[in-house]
């Protein structure tokens, strides 16, 4: 089959040796088109709920290393809040928690903050946080944050608009995943493709 790559991303040449192995060309002008996934164009890959699952396991994965990179002191005893509960929240929380942060979540629906609090972290309601932190981390694709929380280490993953409502100092690192761990990335990218075309063609 052919394949054509549109737009620019990490993961490309390691899904263009991925493809090839497989046995597929790549080619300009093919029907099969793979574009970032924030472009929502061609192959519906991003829809794929394996995907989904693996590519926030990356990314959390991802910014828990920057976070210990470029944070000021150990992970282990920092007040980290994490904003937002969905995938990305939930397993970032978890790998936080195991390196011995303690683990804030801040978010928006009562059932999530009732799910933090039975998996053991301290839970407040999105549009009311009221204690400083070590570092905040957003996932939440909305501009629901404002300042830098008593210093905080601020950590933007969300894509745009992303969370903060005005000019805080942010590490901004969005895809993560394309540049922690861009031939992994590639990978999961390439499984969902298939994937894709499997529903299409069956459908």
């Amino acid at each position: 089959m052919n394949f054509t790559l549109e737009g620019v991303d990490p993961r490309y040449p390691y899904l263009k040796k991925r493809l090839e192995a497989d046995g597929h060309r790549l080619t300009p002008d093919s029907g099969h088109v793979i574009a970032p996934p924030a472009e929502r164009r061609g192959i519906p890959y991003w829809r794929d709920e394996v995907y989904a699952v693996e590519n926030a396991a990356l990314t959390a994965e991802g910014a828990a290393e920057l976070l210990m990179r470029r944070a000021p002191r150990p992970v282990m005893g920092m007040r980290v809040l994490v904003v937002g509960y969905g995938r990305i929240g939930r397993l970032l929380a978890d790998k936080l928690a195991a390196l011995g942060a303690r683990v804030t979540v801040a978010a928006r629906r009562p059932a999530a903050r009732a799910e933090a609090r039975a998996r053991g972290y301290l839970a407040v309601d999105i549009i009311y946080i009221p204690a400083p932190y070590d570092a905040v981390v957003n996932t939440v694709p909305a501009p629901l944050l404002s300042g830098d929380y008593g210093g905080a280490l601020c950590m933007e993953l969300a894509s745009a608009p992303g969370g903060w409502q005005d000019h805080a100092p942010v590490l901004r690192a969005p895809g993560l995943p394309s540049h922690y761990a861009p031939q992994a990335a590639a990978d999961i990218m390439a499984d969902a493709v298939y994937r894709a075309l499997e529903v299409d063609i069956n459908e």
